[in-house]
């Protein structure tokens, strides 16, 4: 096995799909583990749920090439799976059932060669699924009689479904619980488990998800170290061992846990330090650029907090900045980053199976600054988020006062805006591929039926756009929020599909690209359009990501993607599918395929 095989093989055991996926899009072509590498992607992109993606991919491998290898029983396997999820997708019980017929044969194919329960169990359920009960308890019994594998996770797995089909609960519990605890920290691998359970769907599938119970995701926010010129104590320095104790018994109460957080001194650090003594992955999301972070939410509690922020920034597993640029006061920086952990903690957790959590350390008299640990926990609440608080004011006791909201850092946090301030908008940019060989004598034409669908698409709009800018086939459209946006672009891309392009003189596979991100943008009154338009890095961001955008699709930023779902928009699904260079040598860019 080659070096980038093995790599990719222990992300996708530790459940690091998109990281899986981005060393499978990196790897160089053409060499001898090409076949495996394109499966590996392949089955990063089943376990997110990119199913076209991932079939994309798998249909590059000559399957006849690979004989009966251990490759080609992993590959058959990979094409049962992508034919099982699409069965559990389709609506139309015809098409179910193709579904659910392609999935049997192409795990009894990977069966035969290799052997194993896995393949035998999926071909089981799917027999079971489609009321063949012969077969599957024919499928069931041979699982049972399998090689057993010592100390393997998956084996258990399958005879705890085997057991489960063969109406076996207590031999299914058993097997369950035992896969779960050999399973240990591969959260992807008990993710898989769960969905499996939950596509059976019965009342006894689903009595066994407490025996395979799925790692926490938590999002944490905390409030920070006193700042010294504190009127009145809300996390005195003295405090620190008992919020770090506090932080230490409720992860031990949780168990094994994804975190994400800020990394600001006091409570963020506690928690990210607990977090990696415990041996549990954390990601990171600054707010802006890093010294900027440092000045206001590290640096004035001295250089020993300073060095604990670089140690938690060196061991978590990604550090994301929510925007590169400086901070300039606008506490909407804030807002984003915890926006950002909130969705991207959601598309975590859908990949395993479960929901989230907010943890939090803090002063529930404290005010709701923007972005502030108050504002995010009411912002979980009101959406059905479980929350979980350690009180600081408990911790406490009688040996500080209660958090005085008018207090000098207060005041500050409030009054030291930037005359502009930045606000939170969701871009979109969209074109049409092979715009610019159009023959001249249809521009007149093309342009009145593109900007003609256009309108009756904005028209269409229960929120219209805050901002749009049109040239010839380029738009450039402002929402206030993400699932504004999201609705306008499926709306478009469903307007143009039935466009005649060879009418135009365009080629059959021309459509139109639509790139969506958002962040913070500067709103500025344009005296020559004479209205307010928006610009700054991050509109520059939006604009170097439609151009490589596959005709026919919408592509989404991470920061995008995480914003649609914190917002709570069940509308819309967010297929991630790597990281790519941006145009014009803008940098990288983790990107998803949005889709209704």
């Amino acid at each position: 096995m080659s070096d980038i095989a093995s790599e990719i093989r222990a992300a996708l055991h530790a459940g690091l799909n998109a990281e899986a996926l981005d060393l499978a899009r990196n790897a160089t072509p053409g060499r001898p583990a090409a076949a495996e590498i394109q499966y590996l992607g392949a089955l990063a992109c089943a376990r997110m749920g990119a199913i076209d993606e991932a079939g994309k991919r798998l249909a590059h491998i000559d399957r006849g090439a690979l004989g009966n290898s251990p490759l080609a029983a992993e590959v058959w396997s990979l094409a049962g799976r992508i034919a099982k999820d699409r069965y559990a997708a389709a609506s139309d019980r015809a098409a179910a059932r193709d579904f659910a017929r392609t999935a049997i044969d192409c795990y009894q194919r990977a069966f035969g060669i290799s052997g194993a329960a896995y393949p035998a169990v999926n071909a089981a359920t799917l027999a079971m699924l489609c009321g063949d009960r012969a077969l599957s308890h024919e499928l069931a019994r041979q699982v049972l009689r399998a090689p057993d594998a010592a100390g393997d996770h998956w084996r258990h797995a399958a005879a705890g479904e085997a057991c489960l089909l063969l109406d076996d609960l207590d031999g299914a519990r058993r097997h369950y619980a035992a896969a779960h605890r050999l399973a240990g920290n591969s959260f992807g691998d008990i993710g898989a488990m769960r969905r499996q359970l939950l596509l059976i769907g019965s009342d006894a599938a689903l009595t066994l998800l407490d025996a395979v119970p799925a790692p926490r995701v938590i999002a944490f926010s905390g409030h920070m170290i006193d700042r010294p010129d504190r009127t009145a104590a809300r996390f005195p320095a003295a405090l620190e061992e008992k919020v770090a104790a506090a932080l230490r018994a409720e992860l031990a109460r949780l168990g094994p846990s994804i975190g994400y957080a800020q990394a600001a001194c006091g409570a963020d650090i506690l928690f990210l330090e607990a977090m990696h003594d415990a041996g549990m992955p954390t990601q990171i999301v600054l707010p802006c650029a890093e010294a900027d972070f440092v000045e206001t939410s590290v640096g004035f509690a001295g250089a020993g907090w300073r060095s604990r922020f670089e140690d938690v920034l060196g061991r978590a597993t990604r550090v994301v900045l929510a925007t590169e640029e400086a901070f300039l006061g606008d506490r909407v920086l804030f807002e984003h980053a915890a926006n950002l952990i909130r969705g991207m903690a959601l598309l975590r957790a859908r990949e395993l199976s479960t929901q989230p959590m907010l943890l939090t350390v803090r002063d529930r008299g404290t005010t709701e600054l923007v972005g502030g640990t108050a504002a995010i926990a009411q912002a979980w609440t009101s959406r059905g988020g479980r929350v979980a608080d350690i009180d600081l004011a408990a911790l406490r006791g009688n040996d500080g006062a209660a958090f005085d909201s008018g207090s000098r850092h207060a005041r500050v946090a409030r009054t030291a805006q930037s005359s502009t301030p930045r606000s939170l908008k969701s871009l979109l940019f969209a074109d049409i591929s092979g715009f610019t060989r159009m023959p001249e004598q249809h521009t007149p034409g093309f342009v009145g039926m593109f900007l003609r669908t256009c309108r009756q698409v904005l028209d269409a709009l229960a929120h219209p756009p805050v901002d749009a800018n049109t040239r010839g086939d380029a738009l450039f459209i402002v929402f206030d929020r993400p699932g504004h946006a999201a609705e306008f672009a499926v709306l478009l891309l469903r307007a143009l599909n039935g466009i005649n392009w060879p009418a135009f003189g365009l080629a059959p596979d021309t459509g139109v690209r639509i790139g969506l991100h958002t962040g913070p943008v500067y709103g500025v009154f344009d005296p020559v359009m004479s209205k307010t338009t928006f610009y700054g890095a991050h509109v520059n961001r939006a604009a170097r990501l439609e151009p490589i955008v596959q005709a026919g699709h919408i592509f989404a930023t991470e920061a995008f993607a995480a914003s649609l779902v914190a917002e709570g928009d069940e509308r819309f699904h967010c297929d991630y599918i790597g990281t790519m260079p941006l145009a014009k040598q803008f940098g990288d860019a983790r990107l998803y395929r949005l889709r209704p």
